[in-house]
């Protein structure tokens, strides 16, 4: 959502300061969003979790994982 207002935010800054000029040169074009597909991440085990927990010391160091 951030990565779509910032876009948007941008892209309306643009066609002002264009706007502005007179229109001259080539009319700004929206930038690409971010491919969210290439960024998946794998599914972490039971015992990596307790480990994080236990490294972050939300559960007792004697804990067994």
């Amino acid at each position: 959502m951030n990565a779509l207002l910032q876009r948007q935010i941008l892209f309306a800054l643009q066609g002002a300061n264009w706007q502005r000029g007179g229109g001259k040169g080539q009319k700004p074009k929206p930038l690409d969003l971010p491919d969210n597909k290439k960024q998946a991440r794998s599914k972490s085990t039971g015992a990596e979790t307790a480990q994080r927990l236990k490294n972050l010391g939300m559960l007792p160091p004697d804990t067994p994982i």
